[in-house]
């Protein structure tokens, strides 16, 4: 039944506009929209606090929940309603028309695809993984699945069925939420011992844990990064562009949050519903408690991942294809290409999966830190700031986004030059620096090839906990990343030239709101 219901919502007339496929017409209502954020959203929180993201209490869950919902806050009054006052499709369309620079729509695209894309991969395995769980079904099949549920979602309307989609996996999401909570309060009589957003019993502890508040500073740090990360993500963002005005995109955003927190409140009771110390196998409970967990997963993954796959799709069709490959393809040339699109970019996603599945994990890890670096600085600089030109955006959004990366994947592949090029920022014991040069001494003066290699990796692994920067996880380098992309964009816009009178212009047109 929910399957059909997911289905159905999906299925709107072939024949669209392209405003309809690509921004629902302009036509979400803040009220509906916000539902739609929401939505979208807890696919993300999800696997943040699945990879260490909270320590199954209370205060942790709050952090995560505090965090993405100021993010939405954030874009809400900062960035979404001038989005949606620039009245286009996409986020890379609009840095090349905000600083009239071509320049600045393919690393828009290039940079949208490395925080949308892993994302999108890790929804498929989560489709794997759910079939396999539930249904001792081949991961395959489980993405299989996946690909076949988006498609139906995404492909005929857009963004379209896309919201109808949302509305749907919504309110399914929050009725087995519902359900779960009656459940167990039949079953214990109280809510006690439900205080955590996730259990282990429900999502299995994975091998490797990229958020986890190992000490005040990555407590910092992944609140820091919620904060940032929820107010870029692209394809949260693309939402600001189906509101019918600038009002409404503001409290699309706004309003979101409270939406997201229904959600969330239920969730603990799901868990508490399948812990498998309470139900006897194979009796009703139990039946429900797994029909519930099922429904939750599929909504929620298909959320998340046909927003992701659509907003990658939209960037294919109307900046690769449409601005900079064919501007003279026709709105159904256009409209072939972004249905084409939704379908390549959720079966690559699911290949990638597939075929790489840890990596595809850790890829995904990065994509708050990767959009809050590449795009928080340059869009708020962009909309708020007239002598923002388009050198300044350029810089800033490179140097973000490669502080970022460079935090991400320097001390893991060359940790010895990494940790000695800024060993004054790591947060290395005396013990760890004292045989950190016993090492480096050992290596230099041993003269036998062999004994020199040995010595080698044991130095290598030896110097990767302290490579470091103030004792931050890799994945949060974002903490890094968008202070040095607001700083760049704007010591180069105050020594470069102002903008034209025309981009001022655009400028001023982009802040009037209706009257």
């Amino acid at each position: 039944m929910a399957a059909l219901l997911f289905a159905r919502a999906g299925l709107v007339r072939l024949t669209r506009p392209l405003a309809d496929f690509f921004a629902s017409g302009r036509l979400m209502p803040a009220f509906l929209n916000a539902i739609a954020i929401a939505g979208s959203a807890v696919g993300a929180l999800v696997f943040v606090g699945a990879a260490g993201g909270i320590d199954f209490g209370w205060q942790g869950a709050t952090l995560l929940l505090v965090g993405a919902g100021l993010g939405l806050v954030l874009a809400g009054l900062l960035i979404a309603p001038y989005l949606r006052g620039y009245g286009g499709y996409t986020l890379p369309d609009f840095l090349a028309e905000r600083f009239n620079a071509e320049t600045m729509r393919p690393l828009g695209v290039f940079a949208a695809l490395l925080c949308s894309f892993p994302a999108l991969g890790a929804v498929m395995l989560g489709f794997g993984l759910l079939g396999q769980a539930a249904l001792a079904l081949p991961v395959w099949i489980g993405i299989a699945g996946g690909i076949v549920f988006i498609f139906v979602a995404t492909l005929i309307g857009g963004m379209r069925s896309l919201s109808l989609s949302q509305l749907a996996y919504y309110m399914v999401m929050l009725l087995a939420g519902l359900v779960a909570v009656v459940a167990v309060l039949w079953q214990t009589g109280s809510l006690t011992g439900t205080d955590t957003l996730l259990v282990d019993e429900v999502i299995p502890a994975l091998s490797w844990q990229p958020f986890a508040q190992s000490s005040p500073i990555n407590s910092f740090a992944l609140f820091f990064c919620l904060v940032t990360g929820f107010a870029s993500l692209p394809y949260l963002l693309m939402r600001s562009f189906a509101a019918p005005d600038m009002s409404d995109a503001r409290l699309s955003f706004v309003g979101a949050p409270v939406f997201l927190f229904l959600i969330c409140a239920a969730i603990p009771a799901v868990a508490a519903l399948y812990e498998p110390a309470a139900l006897a196998v194979g009796d009703g409970l139990s039946m429900l408690s797994e029909a519930v967990l099922a429904v939750v997963s599929v909504a929620a993954l298909l959320s998340t991942g046909a927003a992701l796959a659509l907003s990658i799709a939209n960037m294919i069709a109307h900046d690769v294809y449409f601005k900079s490959l064919a501007p003279n393809a026709s709105a159904g040339r256009q409209l072939s290409v972004a249905r084409l699109s939704v379908f390549a970019v959720a079966v690559a996603a699911g290949a990638v999966a597939l075929r790489w599945p840890q990596e595809t994990l850790v890829g995904a890890a990065t994509a708050l830190s990767l959009a809050a670096s590449a795009f928080l600085p340059v869009l708020v600089l962009g909309i708020w700031w007239k002598r923002l030109g388009s050198d300044a955006a350029l810089a800033g959004m490179i140097a973000g986004l490669l502080v970022c990366l460079y935090y991400m994947i320097a001390p893991h592949t060359m940790p010895i030059l990494f940790y000695e090029s800024s060993s004054l920022l790591s947060d290395a014991t005396a013990a760890q620096t004292t045989a950190f040069e016993a090492l480096r001494h050992e290596y230099y003066l041993t003269s036998d090839a062999a004994k020199q290699a040995a010595v080698l990796a044991e130095w290598r692994e030896s110097v990767r906990p302290i490579a470091n920067w103030l004792g931050v996880q890799g994945s949060l380098a974002g903490v890094f990343g968008v202070p040095v992309g607001f700083l760049v964009a704007i010591l180069v816009g105050l020594f470069a030239p102002a903008p034209s009178a025309r981009r001022q212009r655009f400028f001023d047109t982009l802040r009037a709101e209706p009257v």
